[in-house]
């Protein structure tokens, strides 16, 4: 008889779109072995090895796998003096695109001492800036210092913006929230935050805006240091709060996790899951509704980075796909995100930015994750194959000239 435990986590790597969640759970529940011995122990019983019990699907038939490509766009592209990043999540209002994002224009800082500007655009190309949405506070409120990482939420004919916080007082930031009755405000924001952080450990005293959460007296719990990255998704007749936790005492910014809040009206009361955290990896909140469930967009962060999870109850997460290149803080149009469907479809485009220049900047990503879409597949679209990102970065320091690194579209 087949050793059942050498697949024991099947479920959590290989769960296909539209599979019975059940199944995998059952696999998902079973030990994992202990050494690689124990998944030899009957060998001439095995009749499939252990990578194709894992496999479902290829990657060219698989729902949820996509190749993503990037081209700029007006108006918010680089511009000297001005940050623009972390991109919400896109809607539609009248013959209007609206987005919401991060806008800096300190040297120091990239998303702190900021407010959350908004754009629209008539095709998705070319935005027009419209100037602020949400500012920061009055010198002493929780929000004094910036405003940013802001996600939109269309609920019963309001519009809700939910973003982080941060005052000059604390290093332990919240997150906020401001609705109004149209998409171009006036905006008016909740008196208290709607999410805050576990209120254990304790950092070391430090100078500057920047939290360590590395540097600590007393280690915390999993989202002690910080809460952000916020989004909300109304399923399942319940709003579910996704965001992003740092620990305090955790080591790297890698080691972030998610979690989720879940409440009954946009505005709260949030109770987070007693399953928290509800992922292992994950750096910029990125979920959708799929079919009956959720899907989501982890990150480069984390042992499940670079990865593409669904889950059908919004905290059970099973991986789907692995992905490459994934937009940096990805804000995707996705038409039905807010209908809570008994059947979601998915996105084709959305913005993201480009974190890593003196300033940051928006640009334009597509990808197949709508259910009708086509996937390209070609060659061509796989452009860090057999490539080393060091040298795409900086060619002048391995002797290459940058138009050898030029390829045809």
């Amino acid at each position: 008889m087949l050793n059942k435990s050498c697949f024991g986590w099947i479920g959590t790597v290989a769960l296909v779109a539209g599979a019975s969640l059940s199944s995998f759970a059952q696999d998902a529940g079973r030990a994992k072995p202990s050494s690689a011995e124990s998944c030899a122990e009957n060998p001439t019983d095995r009749t499939m090895s252990a990578a194709m019990r894992r496999h479902v699907v290829d990657d060219s038939e698989n729902e949820l796998y996509t190749r993503f490509r990037y081209s700029p766009v007006k108006g918010l592209g680089y511009e000297p003096g001005v940050n623009r990043r972390d991109p919400s999540s896109i809607i539609k209002v009248g013959d209007l695109y609206y987005v919401w994002y991060t806008h800096c224009t300190d040297p120091k800082y990239k998303w702190l001492n900021a407010d959350i500007w908004y754009a629209t655009s008539p095709d998705g190309v070319t935005w027009t800036e419209r100037g602020p949405a949400v500012r920061r506070g009055l010198k002493g409120s929780w929000d004094d210092f910036s405003v940013f990482t802001s996600n939109i939420l269309v609920a019963d004919g309001k519009y809700y913006l939910c973003y982080q916080a941060r005052t000059f007082t604390s290093r332990r930031n919240v997150v906020g929230m401001a609705k109004a009755d149209s998409p171009d405000g006036p905006w008016v924001k909740l008196t208290d935050p709607i999410l805050r952080t576990t209120p254990d450990g304790k950092l070391k005293e430090l100078r500057g805006g920047y939290a360590n959460w590395s540097q600590f007296e007393e280690k915390g719990s999993w989202d002690s240091g910080a809460v952000h990255d916020p989004g909300i998704l109304p399923r399942f007749g319940k709003y579910w709060l996704y965001y992003k936790g740092h620990q305090i005492g955790g080591t790297m910014p890698a080691d972030s996790k998610w979690g989720v809040a879940v409440a009954d009206h946009p505005e709260g009361p949030y109770t987070k899951s007693p399953l928290n955290p509800i992922t292992n990896s994950g750096h910029e909140i990125w979920v959708w509704p799929w079919k009956k469930g959720i899907a989501a967009i982890v990150d480069w962060a984390g042992p499940e980075k670079d990865t593409v999870q669904y889950s059908e109850d919004g905290v059970n997460f099973y991986v789907v796909a692995s992905l490459e290149d994934i937009p940096p803080a990805g804000g995707a149009y996705i038409p039905d995100k807010f209908d809570d469907p008994e059947n979601g479809q998915g996105f084709t485009w959305g913005l993201c930015q480009y974190g890593m220049s003196n300033w940051n900047f928006l640009l334009r990503f597509e990808c197949d994750l709508h259910r009708d879409s086509e996937k390209q597949l070609q060659w061509k679209y796989f452009k860090h194959y057999s490539t080393v990102r060091d040298v795409m970065v900086d060619p002048a320091r391995f002797g290459v000239p940058p138009k050898a690194l030029r390829r045809n579209p």
